[in-house]
């Protein structure tokens, strides 16, 4: 199988391990083969075992190199480490979950908060919105945040070389889940150790990059020292720059970004202020290379970020604001979305390609002495497998292991002549001839390699002799070995993995006896083990012929244990860390024959004959079938017959972007395809294999289709080919069939004013036709029947159903209770999935299958997601005789959009309006009623009105009010308005909940209709209100509730022909203000105003329907 077009989805036949698809290599990696193993160099060191040789010295680049002084420093930080922005001089006390310092002992995660931020909080009106976050954020609701409108992430991963953020996955993988490009950033402590340091501690944990548009830069965070006049374990850190300033900090800066450039291919950001750069760098030019990240909080809204540091004319990130309006520091992308992704595609050197890139791959011997790696695709498959080296017959086990502690994985060898050796692995792809670590004696012991000492740079070496002596074996330098000790007796026959398996921290043994039991023992960190019984974590382990430890397979920081059993299959068997077992799955077949790194042949037994090979069947046997995509990207088949759904069988990876999937024989083989609607608006189309499997895609188009909401199936009755019905997002329904070639037709209009309605292609009335049902916004299901041959009967559309909204999936599903039943699956809020049965128009009592289906791609339907009802202040509303509610959406280019439906029961209304009633960012309709009663419907941003709020219950019937912020400052907008006396009045709104009492303003304007707005453009709301004859006149105000004492000047006249018109705020785009008014036609005519004059009146080419008109 080849490698597919784009890195979007595999959706692969899981069977034999050679042939999987990658995604996390950046580029071909070229491979230096090691010619003969065995043979070690001449002059190379001969170590016996319990040999004594010299110990190196450790690195000696700053105090932290000490494991002593990490985990001193460990403890004495608090919860989370040093943030971004941490010791800013703008930062107000208290904004951080704890000061920068102070000496704890317990544990980091037990003391952590969760800071609070303002979402209402200014925002920059260019650039891309995102945020950075660390451990103080604690978990946090992505999907939230990307409604909010955040489109990357920056996430903390590590500090000094003794730190790493404890919620660097759910925040990493989290913000990647929901669409966002994400990125990592460490917090420099420059006078603890190297630059070079740091930087391999940070691209070990989290720093890594790849061009996958997706990953963004590492970024070196370097500020004001968190720690500063501070002393720990008897260190002391310096002034603001780390008693670093000038020379020694750029020096330092220089060896971190180049250890970065040279482990990743990219210029880390350099994340700083112009104070701190000026201050500590003595104002160098030299990183103008770097992109530049500019902490720089203004105290009241602006365009620019100020000053930036020497050496740089402009910036790539600008970090604004620490409380608001995102989660964690709010930033920018200095540019568009489109060059934001750029960004995150393009190298600025070759990247390393050393033969084994990843402790997630899968190293192995064949039986001719071939080493191959099998890539991790990271999402728990492999890709295809690729020569590393040849001449490795001979072997008793093979481990890859980083043993010299250089950020390149190496190889150890052990033979069954006794000798171990170690071969180290280069970074641009090969290996060298390294230590030999014994040089006979070795061939008895059973070895496992490791960090059995928490905190050591250097990995160690387990032996079990035949005698059942377990000893520890020191590594103090990634030369030769150290001394031993021994650490157990009474290990004889039993098979050892050193795994951390509880995710304290620390490494653990398990142990299998002959009868299959495994047993836990766990370590302390230090070199012994836990006083404590020891618990069996599984049986029947003896049927396994190799395990070894899988690090990253299913993801970053993922741990889990690679099985082969007799017949040759490959299991996983993730662990949770919390001491027990994920759900295990297979990895592919024919491993018989190969010793897979890690560990050694174990349990072996006469080989047995071959199966005969399973029936070919293809991976979606059954349109009934139900498919779905995980929060892991799996693509998953259960089988559905007789009202219950099967087991799920995962039959594919690599959907992690998709926006929806559908299942359709698109090629019209007779095989089921899989359809791919991506969410940067792609369209692929896998073709399902007869024996299982899928094609490399075929792409349909590009992009293009993000914003369409999509249904598939055979809309034409005489085509054998299906097609796609789209609903765009100007309500316009489009068909576009498949071709013979595989291609997609071009597109045809079908019907209008589908707007925010959800379509879904099933045979509702029995007729065999594929028709079309919607779900409008208010949640009605109505049906569009078909006549076959591509249109709409013409008739009455009525609703068959109310409710809808409540789902957050909705797909056809046909075969589910008998094979040609008809019906919808249906997830509802709390993640239940429901079959709904279909029949001639009706449908049947709902059928709960289960819960549990919340975060999965149900296939045939988008994942629903609820907007607010109105898109914002510039919005109008009106409703019909019939008393339902419409929106007339503004486009911000001075004009409506088509209008969309989005209550009922609005009848008896005298007025509505549109205002921010209680200042929450979102648009909400006031009412007011011919009964006298004002009611505020307050819009929710997941959609609909979440509550009623009732400024007056009655004797509001005379009054002809407008919405606005009349008394400058205000927060929330009050009521002007006048009774039939013509006396004008003021009720100020002063908490979102009531009206405060009314206030007299103003006499004698009976007659006049009234608009609120800026006129004059001095921050306070104006009045302009036209009589009788139709000229308008201007009531400057003085921003404290009352006119200023001046002539009212007549600013219009010939609106007596303008029978309805309101202040507008944003109609014609961001801080535009004007009047819109409406003709008795229903024709809408844009005034705009600027500066105290009137624009050029635009007529639109809408017609807003209805009565009455949202002021």
């Amino acid at each position: 199988m080849d490698l597919p077009r784009r890195p979007r989805g595999a959706a692969a036949a899981e069977k034999h391990p050679p042939r999987r698809w990658s995604y996390l290599c950046a580029a071909v990696i070229s491979l230096a083969l090691v010619a003969d193993p065995a043979a070690a160099s001449a002059g190379s060191v001969q170590v016996v075992p319990g040999a004594q040789v010299v110990r190196e010295s450790p690195d000696s680049s700053g105090p932290g190199t000490s494991d002593a002084m990490k985990a001193a420093m460990r403890k004495a930080i608090p919860a989370g480490g040093a943030a971004m922005g941490e010791a800013y001089p703008q930062k107000t006390a208290g904004e951080r979950s704890a000061a920068p310092y102070r000496a704890q002992t317990e544990d980091a995660s037990a003391r952590m908060t969760t800071e609070a931020y303002d979402p209402a909080h200014w925002r920059p009106s260019f650039g891309v919105a995102g945020q950075d976050v660390s451990a103080h954020q604690g978990t946090v609701d992505w999907q939230g945040q990307w409604n909010q409108g955040s489109r990357f992430a920056y996430v903390k991963a590590s500090e000094g070389n003794y730190y790493l953020n404890e919620r660097f996955s759910q925040q990493y993988d989290g913000s990647r889940n929901v669409g966002m490009i994400r990125g990592s950033y460490h917090f420099a402590i420059p006078n603890w150790s190297s630059g070079a340091d740091q930087a391999r501690y940070f691209v070990a944990n989290g720093g890594a990059w790849t061009a996958d548009g997706s990953t963004l830069p590492p970024v070196l965070d370097i500020e004001y020292n968190p720690y500063a006049a501070r002393t720990i374990d008897g260190f002391y850190f310096g002034d603001t720059c780390y008693n670093m300033a000038g020379a020694k900090m750029v020096a330092w800066i220089a060896e971190f970004g180049n250890t970065v450039r040279s482990l990743t291919g990219r210029y880390p950001v350099i994340y700083s202020t112009t104070d701190w750069w000026k201050r500590c760098t003595g104002s160098s030019a030299g990183f103008g290379k770097y992109p530049l990240w500019i902490a720089s909080y203004p105290s009241s809204p602006t365009t620019s970020p100020g000053a930036l540091p020497p050496g740089w004319s402009n910036y790539s990130f600008w970090q604004y604001s620490s409380t608001g309006p995102f989660a964690g520091d709010s930033n920018i992308w200095n540019g568009d979305f489109a060059s934001l992704r750029r960004f995150a595609s393009v190298a600025d050197a070759t990247v390393p390609t050393p033969s084994i890139p990843s402790e997630a791959d899968v190293v192995a011997v064949d039986g001719t002495g071939v080493l191959w790696r099998y890539p991790a695709t990271g999402n728990g498959t492999l890709a295809s497998r690729r020569q590393i080296g040849q001449g490795w017959t001979g072997l008793r086990s093979v481990d890859a292991v980083d043993w010299n502690s250089d950020n390149v994985l190496d190889v150890v060898a052990q033979w069954k002549s006794g000798k171990v050796n170690v071969y180290l692995g280069l970074p641009g792809g090969g290996f060298a001839t390294g230590p030999v670590l014994a040089s006979a004696g070795w061939d008895g012991y059973q070895l496992s390699i490791g960090h059995w000492i928490t905190g050591s740079r250097y990995p160690q070496i387990l032996t079990r002799d035949s005698a059942g002596i377990l000893r520890l074996w020191s590594n103090n330098s990634g030369a030769g070995l150290g001394g031993n000790s021994q650490i157990g007796q009474g290990w004889a026959n039993l098979n050892l993995t050193m795994v951390d398996f509880d995710g304290d921290g620390h490494q653990d043994l398990l142990a299998q006896d002959a009868g299959g039991a495994l047993k836990l023992f766990r370590s302390n960190g230090t070199g012994g083990f836990i006083s404590e019984s020891r618990e069996t974590v599984g049986n029947g382990w003896n049927a396994m012929t190799s395990i070894s430890v899988s690090n990253g397979y299913t993801g970053y920081r993922s741990v889990g244990l690679m099985a082969r059993s007799a017949d040759g299959s490959l299991r996983h068997y993730p662990l949770t860390g919390t001491g027990s077992w994920g759900q295990a799955f297979d990895v592919g077949n024919g491993w018989n024959g190969y010793l897979i790194a890690g560990g050694e042949d174990i349990n072996l037994i006469p080989a047995q004959p071959t199966p005969p090979p399973a029936e070919a069947t293809p991976s979606i046997q059954s349109a009934s079938d139900l498919v779905t995509v995980d929060t892991a990207g799996n693509l998953n088949r259960q089988a559905a017959a007789n009202g219950s759904l099967g087991p799920p069988t995962r039959i594919g990876t690599g959907f992690t972007d998709a926006k929806s999937v559908h299942v359709t024989d698109w090629t019209a083989d007779k095989v089921h395809d899989l359809l791919v609607q991506w969410n940067d608006g792609g369209l692929d189309v896998y073709a399902g294999l007869p024996d299982g499997g899928f094609a490399p895609p075929v792409t349909l188009a590009e992009s293009g289709w993000a914003g369409s909401e999509i249904t598939v199936g055979r809309w034409i009755r005489s085509s054998a080919y299906p097609g796609i019905i789209a609903r765009h997002p100007d309500g316009i329904l489009t068909y576009q069939g498949a071709l013979a070639s595989g291609g997609l037709d071009a597109a045809r209009t079908v019907g209008t004013g589908f707007v925010r309605m959800k379509p879904v292609m099933a045979d509702y009335d029995g007729d065999g036709n594929q028709d079309i049902g919607v779900i409008d916004y208010v949640g009605q299901f109505s049906v569009y029947r078909s006549t076959g041959a591509g249109a709409f009967i013409v008739e009455a559309r009525p609703v068959i159903a109310k409710g809808w909204a409540a789902f957050t999936s909705v797909s056809a599903h046909t075969g589910f209770t008998s094979a040609e039943a008809t019906g919808l699956m249906a997830r509802n809020l709390a993640g239940e999935l429901i079959h709904y049965p279909v029949n001639r128009m009706t449908f049947g009592a709902g059928q709960k299958i289960s819960a549990g289906w919340k975060g999965l791609l149900i296939a045939g339907s988008a994942t629903i997601t609820r907007t607010a009802p109105l898109s914002g202040p510039a919005d109008v509303v009106t409703a019909d005789a019939a008393g339902r509610l419409w929106n007339y959406p503004a486009t911000g280019a001075v004009g409506l959009g088509n209008r969309y439906q989005i209550g009922t029961g609005w009848t008896g209304l005298k007025s509505l309006h549109v205002a921010d009633w209680d200042a929450d960012g979102i648009s909400d309709v006031v009412g007011q009623w011919t009964s006298g009663a004002v009611k505020v419907y307050l819009g929710s941003d997941t959609g609909g009105f979440t509550r009623t709020v009732t400024p007056a219950g009655a004797g509001w019937a005379g009054i002809t009010f407008i919405t606005g912020r009349w008394e400058r400052g205000s927060r929330h907008p009050g009521f002007v308005g006048t009774d039939t006396a013509g006396n004008l009045y003021y009720w100020a709104n002063p908490s979102g909940t009531a009206l405060a009492a009314a206030r007299r303003i103003g006499t004698g304007w009976n007659g006049l209709r009234i608009a609120m707005t800026d006129f004059d453009s001095d921050g306070n709301q104006d009045l302009l209100a036209a009589n009788i004859a139709g000229y308008m006149r201007l009531f400057r105000s003085g921003g404290a509730g009352t006119f200023l004492s001046e002539v009212r000047k007549v600013v219009g006249s010939g609106w007596g022909s303008v029978p309805h018109f309101s202040g507008k705020t944003g109609y014609a785009g961001t801080g535009s203000k004007g009047i819109l008014g409406v003709l008795s036609s229903g024709q809408v005519r844009y005034y705009p105003i600027t500066g105290g004059s009137w624009g050029t009146a635009v007529s639109g080419g809408e017609t807003i329907e209805g009565h009455p008109i949202s002021y």
